[in-house]
């Protein structure tokens, strides 16, 4: 298994993502990544009911992040909302295939319940 970079959100528990093998994946500076939350969204088709729940809302309505890997210290970073739970977080490792990450919040990952000027269409 390979290990990979990407988008991820959690819908009821579940891991919704986008992900490229990190061979495949896009460089950007002096990381390494895949995707973008808003046109994963746009372009999904749902082919589950958490797939249909997920797209019943916009975009950042859900818990979401991003895996990124940074090639001069050879580590991955995993960009997550601060409300993911230790078990959310293990199954996005297991996902993503990391055999270890840096943990790391970024205000830009904020879902419904963690944005208090939230608005949902």
């Amino acid at each position: 298994m390979t290990q990979a970079v990407g988008i991820f959100f959690i819908v009821n528990g579940n891991v919704v993502f986008d992900a490229a093998p990190l061979e495949q994946g896009e460089l950007y500076g002096d990381t390494i990544g895949f995707g973008g939350h808003y046109d994963y969204w746009e372009a999904l088709i749902p082919k589950n009911s958490t797939e249909q729940l997920f797209k019943s809302h916009e975009y950042d309505y859900f818990p979401r992040g991003r895996v990124v890997y940074f090639i001069k210290s050879k580590s991955f970073r995993l960009y997550a909302d601060r409300c993911l739970k230790t078990s959310d977080l293990e199954k996005i490792a297991a996902t993503f295939h990391l055999p270890a990450y840096q943990l790391a919040r970024d205000e830009h990952y904020q879902c419904a319940g963690c944005n208090s000027e939230y608005i949902d269409f």
